[in-house]
């Protein structure tokens, strides 16, 4: 929680209400308000946050120097291991990051990591309960992953082989890999939803304006390996785009988005100042990339022009989506505003890729208009 709050919080200098701040990580990192105040003393003993401004017990204000990736990680772990964790914490620890690598039956546990035979029921019931482990099911017993694995599952994939052969699992894997940011249909693609289950495949999925979630399923090449762990919020911000993307592009209706691409060009595009024209549908279209900090939204008489949040995270993420979506797709200089203004067509929080298949807690949920406030008052900026 520490890192994603980091994360959230990195390059806005000043939080000006942190009360307000609160909310936004209930909403978007399911953070219960009464972690809150141990999250932040943590990033002020790590020096990320700074200047902090208190009433008594409460939180007011404060400052941010975020560092960027494997620092952040780093100087969380030294912090951790200086709090002198008990046993159990190190064993979920020890958990997590064999899990991270590949998933591991659960009666191989006690030999895999060393463990107590009588100390696994606790330690699985607590990973579990947290999500940071998770388990399949299968008749030979119960397989153990973690959310912080993907794609590279050999175990899984045989599965998946075996229960839908390799022609079928090769023909849908392939019109993944054909379109990134595929949407789900579970009739059509029935393996591909089987993998997505099993969190085999990443798929991101944000609601449609009929109000059904949509599942966008992406095969993401990645040779920085980063990106599925010390930089894993930059990889979720780059499949959001994607999945908005394609839901402009499918579910659009008659102001579909003809060429994603060109709208991300756009976006990337600093003699554009990384904005798109405004436009009267932009504040609810982008209200998912708003909501991520990925775009902010610049006042126009009654619309508002959606623009960019210039920092490393998102420009790496938006290069990233670009990339996927150009899989057999030409790339074009520049974007016009016919295309980046029926970029989106959401209205309602993102799923992460593995939300997708486990529902998430029931936690709070802003409107938009609630968010919007908010967020501005967190960052002490003249509302909308």
């Amino acid at each position: 929680m520490a890192a994603s709050l980091a994360s959230l919080i990195r390059g806005q200098d000043v939080i000006t209400d942190a009360d307000a701040l609160k909310t936004i990580v209930a909403d978007q990192l399911d953070l219960s308000p009464y972690a809150f105040p141990g999250v932040i003393e943590i990033l002020e003993k790590v020096g990320f946050i700074n200047d902090v401004q208190r009433r008594g017990n409460k939180i007011i204000s404060f400052s941010e120097s975020v560092p960027f990736h494997q620092r952040l990680y780093d100087l969380l772990g030294e912090a951790w291991r200086e709090g002198e964790p008990n046993q159990l914490e190190q064993e979920i620890i020890a958990l997590v990051d064999r899990l991270a690598t590949s998933p591991v039956p659960t009666e191989e546990l006690e030999n895999e990591l060393g463990l107590d035979r009588s100390d696994i029921p606790r330690l699985l019931e607590v990973g579990k309960a947290s999500q940071l482990v998770k388990g399949v099911s299968l008749i030979e017993g119960e397989v153990l992953y973690s959310p912080f694995f993907g794609f590279e599952n050999p175990d899984i994939l045989a599965r998946l082989l075996t229960d839908h052969g390799s022609g079928q699992f090769g023909d849908e894997l392939s019109a993944v890999r054909a379109h990134q940011g595929l949407p789900l249909d579970e009739q059509r693609y029935p393996a591909l939803a089987d993998a997505i289950s099993r969190g085999f495949v990443l798929a991101p999925s944000v609601r449609r304006p009929d109000k059904k979630e949509q599942p966008f399923a992406t095969i993401p090449y990645l040779p920085d390996r980063e990106l599925l762990t010390v930089r894993k919020n930059v990889l979720e911000k780059a499949l959001a785009v994607v999945a908005c993307v394609r839901c402009g592009q499918h579910f659009g209706g008659v102001t579909s988005t003809r060429q994603p691409v060109l709208v991300l060009n756009a976006l990337l595009d600093p003699g554009r100042g990384h904005r798109l024209g405004a436009h009267s549908s932009h504040k609810r279209q982008y209200q998912l990339l708003y909501r991520m900090q990925v775009v902010d939204f610049i006042p126009s008489g009654s619309w508002v022009s959606p623009q960019l949040i210039v920092t490393d995270d998102n420009l790496e993420a938006v290069r990233i989506a670009r990339d996927l979506l150009t899989f057999g797709e030409p790339l074009e200089d520049r974007a016009d505003d016919s295309d980046a203004r029926s970029l989106l067509s959401l209205d309602s929080p993102y799923r992460a890729p593995l939300e997708t298949v486990h529902r998430r807690r029931n936690r709070l949920s802003l409107s938009d208009r609630e968010y919007a406030a908010v967020l501005d008052t967190a960052m002490g900026r003249a509302a909308l």
